[in-house]
């Protein structure tokens, strides 16, 4: 599935509290970040620290310290924003319409000397003003925890994702209304230090369950996508200095698809990831960080054979000065069926994003990227390239305003055929977004 969709400029998925990191995940795995899984980032400072960015450089006059019950810290908010979309499904005459988004969240998180416990959940509505049957709202809950054994947590987290996928999401087919989905993850680590060195041995179960996608007016099952995905492995570091580390991931999945199409050939599949990484940070305003390896995958037809690719994902950090910071990166990798008659895609992405701090409060953003999705079997490909701007300004503590625009252009083909004997295809489309909004923070 596309993973989660980004719809408009500025919006963002809250971020599990420190508890829930690396346990329960908000988001459908795919284009999953190999990076801010294996490789994490620097701990954030007050002043321009190697491996801080711009964006995630601390700022106590301007940062919530939340509200204390107990040993617990609970943090929320809410965020209204008020846009205008010129293309709301991403399809090549969408429809236009204003739109409003309302998107609380809260979170609570434990600050116990040993073990820890978190809880995050939050919801975004959309409504589209002159194409109601777009309106949809998206939440997730998280539960995870830590138990301190010896000198690391054994942890362990369950998370539930409601969300929609529109056409203009990477990989997927255009429709008349958002398809819904549903995602459960359980995850599972521990982290044997050894000093230098740290193993880190992980299990990861998610159940995907699909809504029916409407055509032409016509609904079309989407259950030949519900699946579960295990897998596991180990993830190997190896710190040469303090900011300075090599990592070695070995990853098993098993997919299996729970209501395959009669007469279709399974996707079920098999696959193993071998990705070296290093997480460089050099003396000076440079930092790289780079995950290269490669994915066999194993279908059980055998028409779908076994596909073998190179996996890549990496980025260049470029701090000029402590008020500007340039990041360059790049992604392939093999995603799984969003379509029938297919058995995959790859996905290849690379993007361009500079920020700048202005003022102290105001931070200013500008990106560009572009992607490129194909699919196995000759089930169509294609290529997008997106740029945008925005401004940030932090007013106090409790309260900032910010502004976004986005432009995203998509050139698509497909030969597929559903059921109906309707054809969907990888839309083309051109689309802008642009929106204000306001946040408030507990």
């Amino acid at each position: 599935m596309a993973g989660c969709r980004v719809p408009h400029a500025g919006r963002n998925w809250r971020r599990l509290v420190p508890a829930l990191l690396g346990m329960a995940g908000l988001c459908a795995p795919a284009h999953a970040q190999y990076i801010e899984t294996y490789l994490p980032a620097a701990v954030p400072g007050f002043d321009r620290v190697q491996g801080v960015s711009v964006l995630s450089r601390l700022r106590p006059l301007y940062q919530s310290q939340g509200v204390r019950l107990g040993s617990f810290v609970l943090r929320g908010g809410i965020e209204e924003k008020l846009g205008y979309d010129t293309n709301v499904t991403g399809t090549p005459r969408g429809p236009t319409s204003a739109f409003s988004e309302t998107s609380p969240s809260i979170s609570a998180e434990s600050d116990w000397s040993r073990n820890r416990l978190g809880f995050a959940a939050s919801l975004d509505r959309f409504d589209y003003f002159s194409a109601p049957a777009q309106n949809h709202t998206d939440f997730n809950v998280a539960l995870g925890g830590g138990y301190t054994v010896l000198r690391s947590d054994l942890d362990f987290g369950y998370s539930h994702l409601h969300g929609h996928e529109f056409g203009s999401d990477a990989g997927a087919a255009a429709y008349d209304r958002p398809v819904t989905y549903d995602v459960d993850i359980v995850r599972s680590a521990y982290t044997v230090d050894r000093g230098r060195v740290q193993f880190t041995p992980n299990m990861d179960l998610r159940l995907y369950q699909f809504g029916d996608a409407v055509l032409a007016g016509r609904p079309i099952s989407q259950g030949y996508r519900d699946r579960t995905v295990l897998s596991g492995g180990v993830t190997m570091r190896y710190n040469l200095s303090e900011q300075r580390g090599l990592v070695l991931v070995l990853q098993g999945a098993s997919s299996h698809y729970l209501r395959p199409q009669p007469g279709s050939p399974s996707p079920n599949s098999k696959s193993l990831l071998v990705l070296p990484g290093l997480d460089y940070q050099a003396t000076g305003p440079w930092r790289y960080r780079l995950m290269a390896g490669g994915e066999v995958r194993a279908f059980a037809a055998a028409q779908y054979g076994t596909r073998v690719a190179p996996v890549l994902e990496g980025s260049v950090i470029y701090t000029p000065t402590g008020l500007t910071t340039i990041t360059a990166s790049v992604r392939r990798a093999i995603e799984e069926p969003q379509s029938e008659s297919t058995s995959g895609f790859t996905y290849t992405g690379l993007s361009l994003v500079v920020d700048h701090e202005y003022l102290r409060n105001v931070l200013l953003q500008a990106r560009a990227a572009v992607r490129r999705v194909e699919y196995f079997q000759g089930g169509g490909k294609g290529i997008g390239t997106s740029f945008g701007a925005g401004v940030t300004w932090l007013v106090h503590n409790r309260l900032s305003l910010f502004a976004n625009y986005r432009f995203d252009r998509q050139d698509g083909s497909s030969n597929r055929t559903l059921m109906f004997q309707t054809s969907a295809s990888l839309p083309s489309y051109t689309r802008n977004v642009l929106l204000i909004g306001a946040r408030w923070q507990l």
